[in-house]
């Protein structure tokens, strides 16, 4: 059970207490003249509960009270919370007392003393609340910060003070600010259970796998480098080794199993032996060696390229004679449209001729040329293979200047550091860590089986987790909420015969309105006419939203302030006292309709709901009056007189 109002106190100059006591899980109504201190009470409330600023209009009240209370209960045990009254000039004051117990009796004001502040008081409350750890994450592309949800931001759906009820624009309270209807549209979807409790944790569990997900991405990149045989990652440490005297120079690994295998013979090697192989090692040595290496392998890699170049240059040539050959028999062929004679003969006419060879010699020089063309085109694939795998040891003469060139950097930025060290064991102990470190992180090359299933399972895990947490999962559920809220909205608008009844009405959390969807189209709380109206989406959006808090069990105070409801069937100039006599029979049917409604709220969420309602009205049915807890008339209010100062 969420906490529901016990008590109001007050606390006089002089000491004096005014109590003003409610029943949990019914409706309270306290009826009075106006200028009593009715609507007051949601602001004395609103400050003892943590409001920035006490609202208590300036006067009588502020000028009697040195504490505001409450006692409240959470059905197991009851809390009292004092706030100190602002002192003159100021709009606040931060001290407060708080005191818990299964059944409390109400402080005297000499035992009121300002043991801590509201703000503890609130977060201790957040939690008696049940409201966990919810923060909101603004959408993508948004400036504004995340929003931890508190106990203020449920406050919004407990108040309707009387500037507010019958507002045709803003359906909650304080919602006029810009940053408050923001914080509503932010933390309603988590008050409405379609954020789940535990998505603060959901969000901290998804970021911990894809942390962990990268991590195994990471090494199995780096497994997969390792396995393809490259020396660039050890390299370095090979050189710094020789160079250092820890390996012999005559170790060259060509694999990189072979590799590792050194650098660890040369870190588990005794001191003797390290000693022994550097005193043996000249200075320089590895750097005279990688430079040898370098120029003999930029001479290889030349060699290779000219190489490349002539067979590329044959086969162009090759390429051309192929070219020449088939334009020649293509011509040669055209000879066989014409008859063929022995005698010399112009093939094109076939008359005699002394100097043109004739078709069979034509004919024979055609067969050579292509006996000559099938040669080239038959050697010229193999040409072709020498290139390709030309190519292929120019580029692995590449890699091996790399990896000489990451050898020789290496060397180069550890001959600069290890000359700023003072001796060789030193030195020698500077390699030798580097080279622990590097194979104690080092993965194991082997199956890496067991590392993809890891990967994949943190891949299904995230995802499934995304979908959870998605904004279009959000969505979903809250679209789905709103829809089973809506079926009392649209129920209790025909009930109270508000305009536009009796089609669909639904609550819109983009403009935080009731809207009714007619044939029309949707039709705002705001585009409808009259009083009347505005109070009734009000009075149909707040039953209907504490009805599911109270059923789903969600972080809301189980009570809600009405603050004179009636007030728009009264004309403006008449100052009710007491009974519905001055309205008009429509007027006072649906005054009693509308309290009706309430009442039958109340009682179906059996104990679960408190109402407490300020009013003019004072209705004459056993059931109002039944409800009523204190009549403001005839001298009585909320301020006693014998606490106003006489004034001269």
């Amino acid at each position: 059970m969420s906490i529901q109002i016990l008590d109001i106190v007050l606390y006089s100059l002089r000491g004096e207490r005014r109590l003003l006591s409610f029943r949990p899980g019914e409706m309270n109504i306290i009826t009075g003249d106006s200028k009593t201190g009715k609507s007051a009470l949601v602001s004395i409330v609103d400050y003892c509960l943590g409001s920035s600023s006490c609202g208590v209009p300036a006067g009588v009240i502020r000028n009697s009270v040195s504490w505001y209370a409450l006692r409240i209960t959470d059905g197991s045990a009851e809390h009292f919370i004092a706030r100190r009254a602002p002192d003159r000039g100021r709009t606040s004051n931060s001290g407060a007392y708080y005191t818990v117990g299964s059944t409390l009796i109400i402080p005297n004001a000499d035992e009121l003393s300002a043991t801590t502040n509201i703000d503890a008081v609130i977060e201790r409350l957040k939690s008696i609340v049940g409201i966990n750890l919810s923060v909101h994450e603004p959408p993508e592309g948004q400036t504004r910060n995340p929003l931890t949800t508190t106990l203020r931001h449920a406050l919004a759906f407990v108040f309707q003070p009387q500037n507010e009820i019958s507002q045709p624009d803003f359906l909650f309270h304080s919602q006029s600010d810009n940053w408050v209807a923001q914080a509503i549209k932010d933390t309603l979807p988590y008050f409405l259970g379609a954020v789940d409790d535990n998505f603060v944790a959901g969000k901290a569990r998804l970021r911990e796998l894809q942390r962990s997900l990268r991590d195994r991405e990471r090494t199995l990149a780096r497994l997969e480098t390792l396995a393809s045989g490259g020396l660039n990652e050890a390299a370095a440490l090979l050189a710094e080794g020789r160079n250092a005297g820890l390996l012999a120079q005559d170790e060259t690994p060509e694999s990189w199993d072979a590799a590792v295998e050194i650098l660890r013979v040369a870190v588990n090697a005794s001191p003797e032996e390290q000693l022994i192989r550097y005193e043996e090692s000249p200075d320089q040595t590895e750097l005279l060696r990688l430079s040898d290496e370098r120029a003999s392998l930029r001479h290889q890699l030349a060699r290779h390229q000219d190489e490349l170049e002539a067979m590329q240059t044959l086969l162009s040539d090759e390429n051309g004679f192929v070219r020449e050959t088939h334009e020649q028999v293509s011509r040669l062929t055209s000879l066989r449209l014409f008859a063929n004679s022995e005698e010399p003969c112009c093939p094109l006419c076939n008359q005699p001729t002394t100097d043109l060879p004739s078709s069979g010699t034509l004919e024979v020089e055609m067969q050579r040329a292509s006996e000559q063309l099938e040669r080239v085109t038959r050697h010229t694939p193999g040409l072709e293979a020498l290139i390709l795998e030309q190519e292929q040891r120019i580029n692995e003469t590449k890699r091996l200047l790399q990896e000489n060139r990451t050898a020789l950097d290496a060397l180069r930025r550890a001959d600069d550091r290890l000359t700023q060290l003072r001796d060789s064991a030193t030195r020698r102990a500077y390699v030798l860590g580097r080279i622990s470190l590097f194979l104690e992180t080092l993965p194991q090359v082997a199956d890496n089986s067991d590392l993809r299933a890891e990967i994949s399972e943190l891949q299904r895990e995230i995802e499934q987790l995304e979908t959870e947490l998605s904004d279009e999962n959000i969505q979903e559920r809250l679209d789905s909420i709103l829809s089973v809220i809506s079926r009392n909205l649209t129920a209790w608008a025909e009930r109270l015969e508000l305009e536009h009844g009796g089609n669909p009405f639904r609550l819109d959390l983009r403009y935080l309105q009731v809207v009714a969807d007619t044939n029309n189209g949707p039709i705002r709380m705001d585009n409808m006419g009259s009083g009347a109206n505005w109070v009734g989406c009000h009075l149909i959006a707040h039953l209907a939203l504490h009805s599911w808090f109270v059923q789903k069990l969600r972080p809301v105070p189980r009570f809600l302030f009405l603050d004179q409801p009636s007030q728009v069937y009264y004309p403006a100039e008449q100052n009710i006292e007491s009974s519905l006599i001055e309205l008009e029979d429509e007027d006072r049917v649906a005054v009693i309709r509308m309290f009706e409604l309430v009442r039958d709220v109340v009682n179906g969420l059996h104990s679960g709901f408190q109402v407490i309602i300020t009013e003019h009205a004072d209705i004459a049915e056993d059931w109002y009056q039944g409800a009523v807890v204190e009549r403001w008339r005839n001298g009585n209010a909320l301020i006693p007189a014998e606490w106003i100062p006489n004034e001269p």
